[in-house]
């Protein structure tokens, strides 16, 4: 990449990891008993109405771009009941204003009956689920005897809450089982297309814990339920003191970076700009996971908002919501913004893998979805992924779009995008397209060639960059051979096209050990280096910030751990070793001369010192960026000798 100049900048942090009362990390703590929550309006009474069930995780295909959400499952909760107690054991209520006393759900015990909370089991004879639910000992319980294939085949819920939109809400609960288990809760839109929902996994055990979370609401929402999905193996959950009130939006906690030079990711954009994939609502609405983000990245891509069948849910309807969130975060906090993705085939909506489209009406759809989108976001997002995944092996995939426009697809695609925004930057993205000699990424590359020379505008190819080591610890083919990326990134150089690393991740398969934790920081440390190192390398992206709310294990049951930050949102080795990589350069990307004093430094002016020979560069040679003239860093050098000879001759009489 081109490295511009830039000031070199001193950062100055305060602490770190200042938390606001309420954040979307869970903070577990040992129950009180059943202390009665006020407020909200009185509990239904009468027989409980069962709600539409509905939860689970979208994946990629063969280790593509993927995030939360996605695919739907449950049905109508089942039980009746009778007419509530005094002293009922949850109320539903419309929301108040930010701050208020009432609360959508108020729940002090469950003494005698569940009403209105409501039962569902999923009924199918491969995996079948069954479960009884009753008041006891002042909790809801659940006693399942069997569980089901997934979480969501049980559910123990409450419908006909109203959310606000742009509205947030403290949610609290106290839960535990007969033995250590996974559950996830969900609050918010249950039905298609699943963008408006809170969705967590718990980790509990027979120890009654306390779980408090914020959550953002950003639509209108009249009638959403709150479940804990707790199916899969037989067993007992049981839940108390459940509470759903709206609160002020929380503060963005201080955040101080961990990087040994004493710089964020950020700090380094002049030359290299780091980002992150996020989602709606799970990323706006923690506000640890925001400081994080706002201070370490100079760009998002949203995982799953701008997905046609999130965005374009019925033909010609366009929600913008989620993705205008995001972006205006970004806007306001300084950070660039990936529209990601145009055109792709997997989750499509059901009304266009379902229809009847021919050629030119398939043309049709794709130039209106371009022209929505780019239209709306011109002059916004410096960067689109206008195709995504075309490529299968050493072919074109077998696609909705290629199926019924034809090859030329891509070509019309590219074309189209430009005229709706000419000046962003237009990509192709795809995955097990970053190594010379792989199949697929030869193909890639002569399509794109092929694209440059007949005149078709594309700027530049997403490499996406998703790895893994086994679970038995095997490497082949999971960890990738870097020279191999870097002649992949070399000969796009050659043509003039731009590559970016777009969707990093590295998933180890469980369990986690010392060695497979070494093969990760490795990995992101020598891939970052080899963009760094290659003139049309400017973007790394990581797909994902933490193993909190990560894509990889709904996806992949046998892997984990992927990413940078721990599911406590602290940074892992991983995080240390890409940093190690940035501590060699000063922040306008010229390298820091062994012996040096280093570019600017931590907070109080104190220089990096440079790496030693045997440093983790991953045998990457340094090469001046910037324009840094040779004899420049020689003189420094020598300049530092004589420092060092003057001061042993001091020590040594």
């Amino acid at each position: 990449m081109t490295v511009a100049s830039s000031a070199l900048k001193l950062a100055t942090f305060s602490s770190i990891f200042a938390l606001s009362f309420w954040t979307a990390q869970a903070s577990a703590q040992s129950a009180g008993g059943g202390g009665t929550s006020s407020g909200g309006a009185s509990g239904s009474s009468g027989a409980s109405t069962g709600g539409a069930g509905g939860a689970g995780g979208a994946g990629g295909s063969g280790g593509a771009s993927s995030g939360a959400g996605g695919t739907s499952s449950g049905g109508a909760g089942g039980d009746t009941g009778g007419a509530s107690a005094a002293g009922a054991t949850a109320s539903a209520g419309a929301a108040g204003s930010a701050g208020a006393s009432s609360n959508l759900i108020s729940n002090g015990t469950f003494d005698t009956v569940t009403d209105p909370w409501w039962k569902n089991a999923a009924t199918t004879d491969a995996n079948p689920a069954d479960i009884v639910m009753s008041a006891t000992d002042g909790q809801l319980c659940g006693v399942m005897s069997a569980g089901g294939k997934n979480v969501w085949d049980i559910i123990m819920g409450i419908s006909g809450l109203s959310l606000m939109p742009n509205q947030y809400y403290h949610i609290g609960f106290n839960v535990k089982a007969d033995a250590p288990r996974t559950i996830k809760f969900k609050i918010g839109l249950g039905d298609k297309p699943y963008t408006d929902y809170f969705i967590e996994p718990i980790a509990i055990t027979a120890d009654s814990q306390r779980f408090d979370y914020t959550y953002l609401n950003l639509r209108t929402d009249p009638t959403a339920q709150f479940q804990f999905q707790i199916g899969k193996t037989p067993g007992t959950v049981c839940v108390d003191n459940v509470v759903v009130e709206p609160v002020p939006a929380p503060t963005m906690p201080t955040y101080t970076t961990s990087a040994p030079s004493g710089h964020p990711f950020k700090d380094y954009k002049a030359f290299m700009k780091m980002g992150t994939a996020v989602d709606t609502p799970i990323f706006l609405s923690n506000p640890q996971h925001n400081a994080i983000v706002a201070t370490e990245f100079a760009m998002i891509t949203p995982a799953n908002s701008m997905k046609m069948n999130l965005i374009q849910p019925v033909q010609g309807t366009f929600d913008f919501t989620d993705t205008d969130a995001l972006a205006n975060w970004a806007q306001t906090n300084g950070i660039e913004f990936r529209g990601h993705p145009l055109i792709w085939h997997t989750q499509a909506p059901d009304w266009l893998n379902s229809g009847t489209f021919d050629r030119d009406q398939m043309i049709d759809v794709m130039y209106k979805h371009i022209d929505a989108l780019m239209g709306r976001y011109k002059g916004r997002f410096p960067y689109w992924d206008v195709v995504n995944e075309a490529i299968d092996g050493a072919d074109w995939r077998a696609t909705i779009w290629h199926d019924r426009i034809g090859p030329d697809f891509m070509d019309l695609a590219f074309t189209h995008a430009r005229a709706a925004d000419p000046a962003a930057k237009l990509y192709y993205n795809d995955y097990n397209s970053e190594q010379k000699g792989n199949p697929k990424a030869d193909k890639v590359f002569e399509v794109i060639k092929d694209m440059k020379a007949r005149g078709i505008p594309i700027d530049g190819v997403g490499l996406q960059g998703h790895y893994y080591v086994e679970p038995n610890g095997n490497t082949n083919p999971g960890v990738p051979d870097m020279q191999a990326i870097r002649d992949n990134m070399a000969r796009y150089a050659e043509i003039g096209v731009e590559v970016q690393i777009t969707e990093c991740d590295f998933r180890i398969g469980k369990p986690l050990d010392d060695t497979k934790t070494q093969l990760q920081n490795d990995f992101y440390k020598n891939l970052l280096q080899a963009c760094i190192d290659a003139p049309n390398c400017s973007h790394f992206t990581v797909w994902g910030l933490s193993d909190l709310d990560s894509w990889v294990p709904s996806t992949f049951p046998d892997y984990d751990y992927a990413h940078i930050f721990d599911s406590k949102l602290m940074p892992k080795p991983a995080y240390t070793a890409m940093s190690n990589v940035f501590a060699k350069y000063n922040l306008d990307g010229t390298p820091i001369a062994a012996g040096g004093a280093g570019g600017a430094g931590a907070a109080g002016g104190s220089g990096v010192s440079a790496p030693s020979s045997n440093s983790d560069s991953g045998g990457c040679s340094l090469a001046p960026r910037g324009g840094s003239a040779p004899w420049l860093l020689t003189a420094f050098g020598m300049l530092g000798a004589l420092l060092v000879l003057k001061r042993s001759k001091r020590n040594h009489g």
